[in-house]
């Protein structure tokens, strides 16, 4: 069974993939993608600035 911190791994990982690949990305439709609240998917953004990856929001 998958734990939350690889669930996490993994749509940080699919996010980012995602936001590479296109122009402009929704907050509400990765939420509705990957099963997450729009809050959880901010979060997650703000995991990857914090990590360095330039992000314009």
């Amino acid at each position: 069974m998958i734990d939350n911190d690889t669930k996490r791994l993994n749509r940080l990982t699919a996010i980012l993939i995602q936001l590479q690949s296109n122009k402009l990305v929704i907050a509400a439709n990765l939420a509705e993608k990957y099963g997450v609240s729009n809050k959880t998917i901010y979060r997650d953004i703000k995991a990857l600035e914090s990590a360095g990856v330039p992000i314009v929001t």
